[in-house]
């Protein structure tokens, strides 16, 4: 049994009575050690602070790889640090479509244009614009501020997990929304379309032929059509796809879309090529001044567009028990007239055909895209392409650029700053991004307070 022991003060105030120890020998006090919380609080947090240090190594040792020294062994080489930093900063463009290339679908990057108000000096080393290729959208001035156009570019487009051979095989696509949530269905067109036709060419081991090709593409539009959300909107849908030596072009709707060729001139005169230039860069309206180009340029393949009052489209609608409103002097201003859950009114449709207007779709509207193959070595032989060193591209609009502006009014620009703006590597996008400024700024009202839709469009050099 212990003795009970008392605080040193307690004692010599005599609070308890010591018993005498046992035995005859008498023993030898030892000195007491004093201890503060100060002291004790001073030693657990060391312990603490030796035991959670010991912990890190620890498992920074367990999870290094075996090949990687501890971090304590590491020589840091500042000569090679820097080596290395300055090719990767030589090697920034490659690494970017590096890791664009880890983020993309297996059929292609898809490439998207960036909103022309938001279009600085910086924007001519983006992908949007190239020696042979220009994506160009600018939002309308309605309100509430809303872009309802898409496009979409895949540069090497190629069936996923497929056979085929990418090289300079492309993808294009333009989709014009229409009412409250139109860009919402443009955006979904836009993505699910080059994703539904490379779904499909999964298991070719070889280019589809256009029998095959052709089928795809409409049983994708229509399948686009009807799984699209239900939410007050439509699209139209446009795309220019390169496989091989096939170029297919496919419309649902009111865009445009064809394919000119750029004939050269024997020599070009510099007087002209001076006042292009100051043409293009010219934004003040209005101009008594043309765009001069010293070249010729022919359009083909220019697509139907899908308006009510054609007899085809008429004879479909009203078959169907549709209505259509057909104005005497403006018959291109045609309306197919559905009565709107979303509105609770009847509502005018502008095209005839169209993505995701479900309403429509009952009385008539549909999605089935015009297709058109063009086999491109009988195209370039027929229209003597290598021999006059000619040049071609294909053009996509929406109805914001040509319902103001006539398709060649359209080709001479772009062949212009394709073809005759001659400038250095540096300066050739800076040039096609001020042609293609020049385009949107022609197409616009004079007065800003008039009514100016979305305008978008896409041009892209076609290599064969």
């Amino acid at each position: 049994m212990r003795h009970r022991t008392t605080h040193p003060a307690d004692a010599s105030a005599g609070s308890y009575h010591h018993p005498q120890p046992r035995g005859t020998r008498k023993r030898k006090k030892r000195p007491r050690i004093e201890l503060n919380h100060g002291m004790v609080a001073t030693a657990g947090c060391c312990f603490f602070l030796g035991c959670v240090v010991s912990t890190i190594v620890l498992l920074c040792f367990l999870r290094r790889p075996h090949d990687v020294s501890p971090f304590w062994q590491q020589k840091v080489n500042l000569a090679q640090h820097l080596q290395r930093q300055q090719q990767e900063q030589r090697n920034g463009l490659a690494t970017e479509k590096l890791h664009l290339a880890e983020k993309c679908p297996s059929y292609g990057c898809p490439i998207y244009p960036v909103e022309m108000s938001n279009l600085n000096s910086t924007s001519k080393d983006s992908l949007i614009v190239s020696s042979n290729h220009i994506m160009i959208t600018h939002m309308s001035n309605r309100k509430p501020p809303v872009n309802q156009d898409r496009i979409i570019m895949i540069p090497s487009f190629a069936a996923e997990n497929s056979k085929i051979d990418d090289n300079n095989n492309f993808f294009i696509g333009l989709f014009d929304g229409h009412d409250d949530q139109g860009h919402e269905i443009a955006s979904y067109a836009s993505t699910q379309i080059p994703a539904q036709i490379a779904s499909k060419l999964h298991h070719q081991d070889k280019s589809p032929t256009p029998n095959e090709m052709a089928p795809i593409i409409t049983e994708t539009f229509r399948n686009v059509d009807a799984n699209a959300p239900f939410i007050g909107g439509g699209c139209t849908a446009m795309t220019v796809i390169k496989i091989g030596s096939t170029l297919y072009l496919a419309n649902t709707g009111d865009s445009t879309q064809f394919i000119a060729i750029y004939h050269p001139p024997s020599t070009l005169v510099e007087e002209k090529s001076s006042h292009n230039e100051r043409y293009i860069h010219n934004m003040t309206r209005p101009t008594s001044e043309q765009l001069n180009l010293q070249g010729s340029i022919s359009i083909h393949h220019q697509n139907k567009l899908h308006k009510a009052n054609f007899p085809e489209e008429k004879s479909r609608i009203e078959n169907l028990g549709g209505r259509i409103h057909i104005p005497p002097k403006h018959p291109m201003g045609s309306r197919v007239i559905a009565r709107s859950t979303t509105h609770h009114e009847d509502v005018g449709l502008a095209m005839s055909r169209s993505i995701g207007d479900r309403e429509w779709t009952a009385v008539g509207v549909i999605p089935d895209p015009d297709v058109q193959v063009v086999d491109l070595e009988k195209f370039w032989n027929t229209n003597n392409i290598r021999t006059k060193d000619s040049k071609v591209f294909v053009v996509l609009g929406s109805d914001g650029l040509f319902d103001t502006r006539r398709v060649e009014f359209v080709a001479k620009h772009l062949a212009y700053g394709f073809f005759e703006s001659f400038k250095s590597d540096g300066e050739t996008a800076e040039q096609m991004l001020t042609v293609g400024k020049k385009l949107v700024n022609m197409a616009s009202p004079i007065k800003s307070e008039f009514y100016r839709d979305d305008i978008s469009f896409v041009a892209k050099v076609v290599a064969f």
